[in-house]
């Protein structure tokens, strides 16, 4: 009994022992089963961070280019840039990827641009289960926002822009930029509310009537005012007039013959605190009122049968007010196409002044100009492109009555009145974008300069030829127009 008592117990404990290793060749056998399915779930996890990364650049990459066909969206060269940003944003074999397009399509009527593409990514771990690749896709489109805009053009009319330039004339060359840019801005649309663009032509002074109207002297209305001291005359007075055919108020009833134009709101007394010519409507300064202006009757147009009139110097030449009147914010295209069309006929001399202190005036709301909304109901941007092809000079019978001198002896009071109005037009929030055309004077280069809103592009241009005056407007115009992603 004892012997077989100790055979049992023997052969239990070498059971156990065989039972101790086949439980411990089972763990491994699991292990070895596990570990496959461990690895696999390590290399997805990598796979599709990888994956993940490279759709995520590939959507910035887009994002770059839409902006960038936004910008250039009536440009020429529009795909190509949308191509080269895409391409900088998203370089070459990133990750082992390779890349399907990208697309565009281009929505010219609504201004849109819908941008795919996708990338093929090789698998590492992956491929175990037969997954060579993972396909990723992203996509971006454009919208071309327009805030609530006005802008005015204020051109040169002066008798240099008669020449020819590039076997066009300047004026001509101008006109086709102009209108390109307000092509662009109002694209398809015939109108748009919240789009409004408006004209000043300007020589040596500006024609204040109404482009289009006609003056008939008889309807000249005066209006009762607050009294006042005439800035020019000293005497006491308590109207002023308005003609049948423009908002500007005037000092004085205007002659039968009067073509337009005014003076500036400047009185030859050394002190520059007197004047009102850097300043926006009706103001008075620290010395004088200026509730209306001064009205150029026959003393500063040329007598009959000669360039000279009654306030000439000398022998110097007296310029005429030019024919062409100005055109107020409006936001239908073809009137403003039709007044740019209708600039035919440069004359006189330059007084930058005169034609960017207009161009302010009927940007802005209140008097005498109110085509501008006082309270706006959106987000309003505003801004002047001013284009000159030369220097101020002097004159005559001019909007500052020749007191600076006559010639260039006049420039040096004169830019640095374009100094002081250029100052309070860009502080009042007005965007100034000026462009020097077919002058290459550095002088001229440098007043410019401080005269835009900033020395290089888009705000100041200088534009040897046709060619690059139409670029110029197609930059001023694309940088007029604010982007956005909408999706």
């Amino acid at each position: 009994m004892r012997v077989l008592a100790k055979a049992a117990v023997f052969g239990l404990a070498r059971c156990g022992r065989q039972l101790a290793v086949d439980r411990c060749g089972a763990i491994a056998a699991f292990i070895a089963l596990a570990i496959v399915p461990l690895i696999g779930f390590i290399g997805v996890g990598t796979d599709t961070a990888r994956a993940f990364m490279v759709k995520s650049r590939l959507s910035t990459a887009l994002d770059a280019a839409g902006l960038a066909g936004g910008k250039a969206f009536f440009s020429a060269s529009r795909d190509a840039d949308m191509t080269m940003f895409f391409n900088a944003n998203f370089p070459a074999g990133y990750l082992g990827a390779t890349i399907s397009g990208p697309a565009f399509v281009v929505d010219t009527a609504n201004e849109k641009i819908q941008l795919t593409a996708s990338a093929t990514v090789p698998t590492t771990f992956m491929r175990l289960f037969g997954q060579e690749n993972v396909t990723v896709a992203a996509s971006a489109e454009i919208s071309r926002q327009e805030i609530m805009l006005d802008v005015v053009l204020s051109i040169d009319m002066s008798g240099s822009m008669t020449t020819s330039s590039g076997g066009t004339t300047r004026i001509a060359a101008a006109r086709t930029a102009a209108s390109t840019l307000v092509e662009i801005l109002f694209g398809d649309n015939a109108t748009n509310p919240l789009l409004k663009i408006g004209l000043v032509p300007w020589n040596s002074k500006v024609n204040v009537m109404i482009e289009g109207q006609t003056y008939h002297p008889a309807s000249t209305l005066p209006q009762s005012v607050a009294p006042f001291i005439h800035p020019v005359t000293g005497a006491g007075q308590s109207t002023v007039y308005y003609a049948d055919n423009t908002p500007v108020p005037l000092l004085s009833s205007p002659p039968t013959d009067w073509k337009g134009c005014v003076y500036s709101r400047f009185i030859d007394d050394e002190d520059t605190a007197t004047d009102a010519d850097i300043f926006d409507g009706p103001v008075t300064t620290t010395g004088a009122d200026w509730p209306a202006w001064e009205p150029i009757g026959p003393e500063g147009e040329p007598v009959s049968g000669s360039a000279r009139c009654t306030l000439a110097i000398g022998y110097n030449e007296c310029g005429a007010c030019l024919e062409y009147g100005i055109t107020p914010l409006q936001n239908d295209k073809q009137p403003i196409l039709d007044a740019i069309g209708d600039l035919l006929s440069p004359a006189g001399n330059t007084n930058i002044p005169q034609g960017l202190g207009w161009a302010w005036r009927v940007l802005t709301p209140g008097s005498p100009f109110t085509e501008a909304v006082l309270n706006p109901p959106y987000r309003r941007q505003q801004a002047i492109v001013l284009l000159t092809d030369g220097e101020n000079y002097g004159g005559s019978g001019d909007g500052y009555k020749g007191v600076f001198g006559i010639g260039s002896t006049a420039r040096p009071d004169m830019d640095a009145r374009l100094r002081l109005l250029a100052a309070n037009i860009k502080a009042s929030g007005v965007i100034l974008y000026v462009i020097q055309f077919a002058n290459s004077g550095s002088t001229l280069q440098v007043l410019l300069k401080e005269v835009a809103s900033g020395p290089d592009a888009p705000y100041y241009h200088n534009a040897p030829d046709a060619a690059a005056l139409q670029a110029a407007f197609h930059e001023i115009a694309n940088n007029l127009s604010e982007l956005r992603l909408s999706k």
